[in-house]
This record gives C-alpha cells, sequence and structure tokens, in this order.
C-alpha cells in the first residue's frame, strides 16, 4: 500500500495474472476514449454543418472525424507542454463550467441569493471554493508552462 515499491498509477500495483486486473485496467482504458468521443461530437458536428447540402454525406463525415481525431493526436505527440496546455485548460474552464456556474445560475433561477439562509450561505461557500481552485490550478497550469518553456 506504502512504500517505493508501489506504482503511481493503481492499475500498475494489481496482480499481472488475475482476470479482474485486466478488467479494471481495460475499463480505465474505455473511460478516457468515451469521453473523447464526447467532447468532440460538438466539434465534427460544426465543421459538418459548414459543408453545402451536396456534400453531405458518410464518406465527408467519416474523413472530418477522422481528421480531427488525427489532427489532435499529431498536436499532443508535437507540442512538448500539451499536457500541461491542457490542464491550463481544465483548471480554468471546469471549474467554471462544473462549479461556478451551476451554483450561480441556482441561486439566480430560484432567487435564493435574496434571502441569507444556510442554503445560500453553503452555496456561496462552494463558489469561492471553486473560485480559490480555479485560480489555484490555474496559477499552477502556467507556472508549468513558462518552467518548460
Amino acid at each position: 500500500m506504502y512504500g517505493t515499491k508501489v506504482d503511481s498509477q493503481i492499475t500498475l500495483n494489481l496482480p499481472k495474472d488475475k482476470v479482474m486486473s485486466h478488467v479494471a485496467i481495460y475499463t480505465t482504458l474505455v473511460n478516457p476514449i468515451a469521453k473523447y468521443a464526447l467532447m468532440v461530437t460538438p466539434i465534427t458536428n460544426a465543421l459538418k454543418g459548414l459543408l453545402p447540402k451536396q456534400k453531405k454525406h458518410k464518406l465527408s463525415s467519416v474523413l472530418i472525424s477522422t481528421t480531427l481525431v488525427i489532427s489532435t493526436v499529431i498536436v499532443a505527440l508535437t507540442v512538448p507542454f500539451f499536457a500541461y496546455l491542457t490542464s491550463l485548460v481544465g483548471a480554468f474552464l471546469s471549474i467554471t463550467a462544473s462549479i461556478i456556474l451551476p451554483c450561480s445560475c441556482y441561486l439566480k433561477i430560484s432567487g435564493t441569493y435574496n434571502k441569507l439562509g444556510i442554503e445560500t450561505v453553503a452555496i456561496a461557500i462552494i463558489i469561492l471554493l471553486g473560485v480559490v481552485i480555479g485560480i489555484f490550478g490555474t496559477w499552477t497550469s502556467i507556472v508549468q508552462i513558462i518552467e518548460h518553456l
């Protein structure tokens, strides 16, 4: 559980000869692949929408999707600090989209921002923590990018 023989990724510490270990490893591999497809879908749909009506068919759809995937793989492999760049985007946008905006919208829609109660205080604390985490994550990512330049 602890010590120098423990690998950084939990799946690397699993027994190599067990079937359930292989199931766990392959399950963790499916997760990012499925997320990538979900994240790229709006981009591919927007690109397909730019095509004229005569050019919209299955082959052009496959070509656009394939080109987008290949280009992102090339960018990920060629940009030396791509991981830091994605952490910057994640720290700034993910915190904003998943914590700060939903809480702010809930306060506005429900109208509880006018009343000072336990719910309003709890949501304000969540928003404040989201802002702090977003600032800290963004700052850390920027520092890592600058160090790699």
